[in-house]
């Protein structure tokens, strides 16, 4: 309502001063345009404003109690009319002396025009009798707030003038209120010298219009002398000094991007405390990706944490605020380890003892640049586990397996598995954990006798077959072996025959003996279980 009494006011003043003012015609009486108490009705001076088609000898304005009847008594009457061009415009006048009444409020007037034909009007309008504050001394410390001077302190003094008494006073005990252009309009009391004091937060980077209203419960008008005053935060120069341009995360697992926010205030850098740190993953196809906002705490520090699907970059920036300007972009590369997996592993002994290891790898939507994959051998399966052979996959659909394959020499028995060392962008993978054995066999006490033979004479070669089982080398029996001769400056061995071992066994065979050579008894077709073996070579001198 205050605020709509003052505009209501100026409204009044303004349409006083500078009402249109018709042509001038033949024997036109007198026009009125308005009463009013000008830009200060302190002084108690009655303004009126009107013409005539000749010029205005006489005013008279009678002035009547507010809210009185029609035919109530008038209050006082005062003709003491001067025209008055300070203003630049004409057709106006106002009282010499001060009007002094007792009450405040809205009066009727009604105002006799008398022109020099003798045309006379009476008109009706109104007049503001009502006290007149005014503003001194608007001050805003500071004026250009900054990061580390954020609080402003607006002071300032009201003084009265009353029309009843002439007397201008201080506003002592009053409320005000602050208007803050882009802020909330904190409140203040002033003291008994009509000084008031009041604080307030800038909290938009652009002008603050800043100005103080008086609360008054009587009619009154702030005269709008004192402009309000201007507050302009500063906004300080930022930038991020990150701890690592580089993050390698398992995909599924958060990325944690730190660093450091300063702010350029007196020449130097300085922590930033209490900003807005903004993390945005780029997807790199321009779409919304995942974001972080840390708070810097009071050395600076911040610390965000960001779970993105893949490879990509995360911009690092302190967002813009009153008293910040946005810092330069800064940039870290977040390489993102998809997962791999080794399936379909499988692990065959032959009878030679090697071992043929394969399986798949899979690595999702990409395939690496190396896809090597290692060949482990432990004992237990838990522990001293060491690389055999390493191939490479290759082939197949990464998502859903590229093959691999490899055969090595290996223990008759054991544990094995496949693993992917993983790399920047992808995961480490090991494959399950699978046993392969066979029994071992060896052929002991072979001998070929007699030595030396004559030629045509029968060679014996003797021997004794054992598997080692539970623990122990034992009889193996009802096996067949082989006996081979390799003649003398051959490096071919021919097949003599076979012959089977006993329960205890024990083998043997005879031969005709034709030429010097070598003789050896194997164990070439062992079953599924074991492994093939071979005896002492014996060389026999045939005469």
């Amino acid at each position: 309502m205050r605020r709509r009494l003052v505009l209501a006011c100026a409204s009044v003043a303004a349409g006083l001063l500078l009402g249109p003012v018709p042509a001038a015609h033949a024997a036109a009486a007198p026009v009125l345009y308005g009463v009013g108490s000008g830009d200060h009705p302190g002084e108690g001076l009655v303004w009126v404003s009107a013409s005539s088609d000749t010029a205005i000898t006489s005013i008279t304005a009678h002035l009547y109690a507010p809210g009185s009847a029609a035919d109530a008594q008038e209050v006082t009457e005062v003709s003491d009319f001067t025209p008055d061009s300070s203003t630049g415009f004409s057709n106006l006048w106002r009282t010499t002396a001060p009007v002094r009444m007792a009450d405040l409020g809205t009066y009727r007037v009604v105002v006799d025009l008398t022109d020099a034909d003798g045309d006379t009007t009476k008109a009706e309008g109104t007049y503001q009798y009502e006290l007149e504050a005014n503003l001194t001394d608007l001050q805003a410390t500071p004026q250009s707030p900054d990061y580390e001077h954020q609080d402003v302190t607006v002071t300032g003094g009201f003084t009265v003038t009353d029309p009843r008494t002439g007397e201008t006073t201080p506003a002592a005990g009053k409320d005000v209120d602050l208007e803050i252009s882009n802020g909330t309009a904190p409140t203040a009391t002033t003291g008994t010298d009509g000084r008031f004091t009041a604080s307030y937060k800038v909290t938009d980077p652009s002008i603050d219009s800043v100005n103080a209203w008086l609360r008054l419960a009587d009619p009154f008008y702030q005269s709008r002398a004192n402009e309000s005053v201007e507050v302009r935060a500063v906004q300080s120069q930022t930038r991020v000094t990150l701890d690592a341009t580089d993050v390698y995360v398992k995909a599924g697992q958060p990325a944690t991007v730190s660093g450091t926010a300063e702010v350029y205030l007196g020449g130097v850098w300085k922590p930033l405390v209490g900003a807005v740190v903004d993390e945005v993953w780029d997807d790199g196809d321009g779409g919304p990706g995942a974001a972080s906002a840390p708070v810097t705490g009071t050395d600076g520090r911040f610390t965000g944490s960001l779970t993105v699907p893949r490879t990509g970059r995360v911009d690092v920036q302190v967002r813009t605020g009153t008293y910040l300007k946005y810092s330069g972009y800064q940039t870290v590369n977040v390489y993102v380890a998809q997962k791999t997996s080794l399936t379909d592993f499988t692990a065959t002994l032959n009878k030679y003892s090697e071992l043929t290891a394969k399986g798949l790898l899979v690595t999702g939507r990409q395939m690496p640049s190396s896809a090597v994959v290692e060949l482990q051998y432990s004992a237990d399966g838990k522990t001293g586990w060491q690389t055999m052979k390493t191939v490479t996959a290759s082939g197949g659909e990464p998502e859903t397996g590229m093959p691999f394959k490899g055969t090595f020499d290996a223990p008759y028995k054991g544990y094995y598995r496949a693993h992917f060392k993983g790399s920047r962008d992808f995961q480490e993978s090991y494959s399950s954990v699978v046993h392969a054995q066979r029994t071992p066999t060896r052929i002991i006490d072979g001998n070929a006798s007699p030595e030396p033979v004559r030629k045509g004479r029968t060679i014996t070669y003797k021997g004794k077959l054992q598997h080692y089982t539970s623990g122990a080398w034992r009889a193996y029996g009802s096996q067949k072996v082989k006996i081979l001769f390799r003649p003398k400056g051959s490096s071919t061995w021919y097949d003599m025959g076979n012959t089977y071992t006993h329960s205890d066994g024990t083998f043997s065979k005879g031969f005709t003996a034709s030429k010097d050579g070598t003789w050896v008894a194997v164990l070439l077709y062992p079953t599924s279980t074991h492994l093939v073996s071979s005896g002492r070579e014996d060389y026999v001198d045939v005469t």
